[in-house]
This record gives structure tokens, sequence and C-alpha cells, in this order.
């Protein structure tokens, strides 16, 4: 438990710094290539029931809907319809068995404004909740974390 509350503050310090010296860095050349997060992407194992829980739940909007090849498709889900980062859901008609996480993968963490709200309303839609509201003063947040219905983890952050 401490090593998560660790590893939760220990990667914010991280973002809030990284924040800090792209807010002091001078500004990138011309000829420099610019990156930014896209997608997360999971394999599920039923459509519907993600669907119920990233569009349902947490207020996500289904992007659009590809088939790539046959007994395969992709959903891509955001906060919005721009351009910015989302989760890309992976799902096989073919598959009956849930999938296995790996020990990789350590979680997906959303930006929320109110934390709190957002807790009650996913224990009152029965969904587990894997580390109640907790609060890191010295970082000037709160945050909570939950398992999808494919078992992921989902940390939401209110920064103060």
């Amino acid at each position: 438990m401490r090593i998560r509350l660790f590893a939760a503050v220990f990667a914010t310090c991280c973002f809030a710094a990284m924040q800090a010296r792209a807010d002091t860095a001078p500004a990138a050349s011309p000829t420099a290539i610019k990156s930014e997060l896209a997608y997360t992407s999971y394999y599920v194992l039923d459509q519907k029931r993600a669907l119920d829980f990233y569009v349902g739940l947490l207020g996500m909007t289904e992007r659009q809907r590809i088939t790539p090849s046959p007994g395969v498709r992709e959903i891509v889900l955001g906060f919005d319809q721009e351009r910015t980062p989302g989760i890309l859901l992976m799902h096989r008609a073919d598959r009956t068995r849930p999938y296995e996480i790996g020990d990789g993968f350590s979680r997906t963490i959303i930006h929320v404004s109110d934390v709190k709200a957002m807790v009650q309303k996913l224990t009152d839609a029965k969904v587990a909740i894997v580390r109640p509201p907790t609060e890191v003063a010295s970082l000037k947040l709160t945050y909570a974390m939950v398992r999808d219905p494919d078992g992921y983890l989902i940390e939401f952050i209110q920064t103060q």
C-alpha cells in the first residue's frame, strides 16, 4: 500500500517538475519534431460492458469505430470530439476468455474536476473502489483508483 502511494506521489512530483520545466523551456526549433500522447489501447472482452463503463459512467464520447480486419473492432473514445488523447478499445469477436493484464502496465490516469463525486458515481454503479479519495496535501491533489470491467486500473486525479 505504501509503495503504491509512494509511486503515485513520485509520478505526480515528476509530472509537476516536467510541467514547470516545460513552462520555462525555450521554444523548440522549427525543425524539431512535436510529439503528443494519442491513445492508450486495451483489449476488452465485452464491448458493451466496456462502453457502459467508459461512456456511460466516465462520460467519454465514442469518436469512431474501425474494423481493421475481419473479427477485430477498434472503438476510439475521448472526452470530447477534438483531437485529444483518449482510449482505444480493441475487441476480437472470437475471444471467449478474459485477457490477462501484464505486469508491465500500471494504470491510466484521468484528470477530473471532482474526485469525490466521480467515486460516488462509480460506487453507486457498483464499481469496486481500489483506493478511496486520498488527499496528498504536499502535492495539492486528491486521487482515487478503480478497476474497469476488464480489470484495468484507472486513477482519477483532482488538482487544487
